[in-house]
């Protein structure tokens, strides 16, 4: 299947480098010369995958790469950053934008790691076109991580507050769970940041999945998702705790392109609902928790 990839850059090195590492495929390339005609260009061309020059003339690579990020016709398509040395590709990683990826293009970089990491971004680019379309509300919006569109960490703590005081109130018991992927570096580094992303994605919707209606499903952090779960015991979260810890590691990730699996590690942490410090010392738990399941060797649930 051909696919149109937009180079932007007006470096001729940096262009056919990343010409050389396409070479052979059923690819068509557009060039952007700076910022401002690789906006224009991503939009008019409808391209599949665009590769940026950080050191890009008018537009810096991270504004023109923010910008597109801004756009729903540019939202999810994988953008790969050009690093000429290390102090680029630090500002690629510092910049945190979803689905984006990083490589070198400096003379002694090796062509085939620019066309595995493509390969890889374009399959985690076909396995995301799934992703859900963003809510409407923009009220919603503010609380949904923009990447899982599951809820933010900020909204995450709101709403525990608010559950800890509603347990306490009624003597219901109140659970947390902190799930982890396990060596997500290692993914991103072996395979690249967009399937990371990719599996980021399709393990919270697995936690959404498995989790009753009644609980609230979040990222609360780069590699981690909650859920905070009212009126359930210790038994009853590590049953739900031991089923997300089997079922994700079965899963074939990445729309079982890469037949990739993954683990997960879990803390838990339960209150009796009796007393309001106990509720709102969750979190802490169970991030105590999670840190004792990753020193143990990771793959595992751990109950505080």
């Amino acid at each position: 299947m051909s696919t149109k990839c937009l180079v932007a850059s007006n470096d001729e090195a940096v262009i056919r480098t990343v010409q050389t590492a396409l070479r052979g495929e059923q690819r068509e390339i557009v060039i952007a010369h700076d910022g401002l005609a690789a906006v224009d260009m991503a939009l008019d061309q409808h391209v599949d995958a665009i590769f940026i020059d950080l050191q890009l003339p008018g537009l810096t690579g991270i504004d023109v790469a923010r910008a597109l990020r801004a756009l729903d016709l540019t939202e999810r398509v994988p953008i790969i950053f050009l690093a000429k040395n290390s102090e680029a590709a630090k500002q690629a990683a510092d910049a945190q934008l979803p689905l984006t990826e990083c490589v070198s293009t400096s003379p002694s970089s090796n062509p085939a790691d620019l066309r595995l990491r493509t390969e890889n971004a374009l399959r985690a680019s076909e396995s995301l076109s799934e992703i859900r379309e963003p809510h409407p509300n923009d009220t919603m919006q503010a609380i949904l991580d923009r990447l899982t569109q599951l809820y933010n960490r900020r909204y995450l703590l709101h709403r525990l507050a608010y559950e800890a005081a509603r347990s306490a109130r009624y003597s219901n018991p109140l659970a947390v769970l902190l799930i982890d992927i396990d060596n997500l570096k290692t993914i991103n580094t072996q395979y690249g940041s967009l399937t990371g992303d990719n599996v980021l994605f399709e393990a919270g919707q697995i936690v959404r999945k498995i989790a009753r209606v009644a609980d609230i499903v979040g990222r609360s952090d780069t590699q981690d998702f909650m859920v905070l779960a009212p009126e359930t015991d210790e038994p009853g979260a590590l049953t739900l705790a031991d089923r997300l810890h089997q079922i994700i590691s079965k899963n074939h990730f990445v729309a079982a392109r890469l037949d990739l699996h993954v683990t997960v590690s879990i803390g838990v942490a339960t209150a009796a609902g009796h007393d309001l410090a106990e509720n709102l010392s969750l979190f802490g738990r169970a991030e105590t928790a999670l840190d004792r399941a990753k020193h143990a060797g990771k793959n595992r649930v751990e109950s505080a």
